[in-house]
């Protein structure tokens, strides 16, 4: 995956996003990356990193509750070690 791409949020917006790491937990595949929400300001977010039909990676939201603060806790320790 490149380290930059694009989003497309919920308003059909277009954002820039770009990849801080990628890891694996619990056998499945989650990307971290930050998305520009102003000039001065980005968002750190997580999803579930997974292939379509043709191999290209795509990311998906984590809907399930304990799935998500799992991974977030997950993330915490990642960021942390980062520093």
């Amino acid at each position: 995956m490149d380290d930059k791409f694009k989003v497309v949020d919920e308003n059909n917006l277009e954002h820039d996003a770009e990849v801080i790491t990628a890891f694996t937990y619990k056998n499945k595949d989650y990307l971290v990356y930050s998305v520009d929400s102003d000039e001065e300001n980005s968002n750190i977010l997580v999803s579930r990193l997974v292939k379509d039909g043709e191999g290209y990676d795509i990311i998906e939201d984590i809907e399930d509750n304990d799935e998500r603060q799992e991974v977030q806790n997950a993330v915490k320790e990642i960021l942390s070690s980062i520093e």
